[in-house]
């Protein structure tokens, strides 16, 4: 995939009493967490369309580990998408507050170039549906699709990963070794998505602002 120019939401913290302040961020494009106390929040962002897999409002929900929220009818949100923020993603959502506080406005204009990155490709758990494997089968490479490139986990079939945690397609120079015929869930990987910036800073300690604290 050659550079793209990606307009990402920034992510700001607003309290129980801000709710108005938080729509009219969000409605400009960014991603608000509404918190009623320390320990509760809730994330609302823009209306999602789970079907455009450039979409960053619903990965967003999806980087928490949910599928579900709800669209609100009425108020000052209204139209607008909110969902509980678990417990267990509170810090991890001060963090993304916290790495957002140097940039100002609802949305950032960022350029990333996925060949001199590859941060998605280390780490990653790649299922490979019945449509990656019959991919794989037309191609001449069914056996991608079995041991040592593939295995059962969770009951599902998944892509192995080399000893550093790196896909075992990705070559020494960042580019994919099956692009033509990669799975889905690699087609479909949105990029500069919270999914997307966390890996740069996990893997390579590339933030696009601030650092967590210590």
């Amino acid at each position: 995939m050659p550079a793209t120019l990606v307009v990402r939401p920034i992510v700001r913290s607003f309290n129980s009493r801000q709710w108005r302040v938080a729509a009219i961020h969000v409605r400009r494009g960014g991603h608000a967490v509404v918190w009623e106390h320390r320990t509760r929040a809730h994330l609302l962002v823009p209306c999602p369309l789970p079907d455009d897999p450039r979409d960053l409002a619903y990965h967003a929900i999806l980087d928490l580990g949910k599928e579900r929220y709800q669209i609100s009818t009425r108020g000052v949100t209204k139209g607008l998408a909110i969902t509980l923020v678990p417990r267990e993603c509170n810090e991890m959502v001060r963090d993304r507050i916290q790495r957002d506080r140097i940039h100002r406005g609802a949305t950032r204009q960022m350029t990333l170039d996925c060949r001199s990155c590859g941060a998605c490709c280390y780490s990653n758990r790649v299922v490979l549906e019945d449509a990656d494997v019959e991919r794989f089968r037309a191609a001449g490479r069914a056996h991608f699709s079995r041991m040592p490139y593939a295995r059962r986990s969770r009951g599902k079939l998944v892509l192995r990963l080399a000893p550093d945690r790196g896909c075992l397609h990705l070559g020494a120079d960042n580019h994919c070794g099956i692009y033509a015929i990669r799975p889905e869930m690699c087609r479909v990987f949105p990029v500069g998505s919270e999914c997307c910036l966390s890996a740069r800073a996990e893997e390579f300690d590339v933030y696009d602002g601030s650092r967590p604290p210590p």
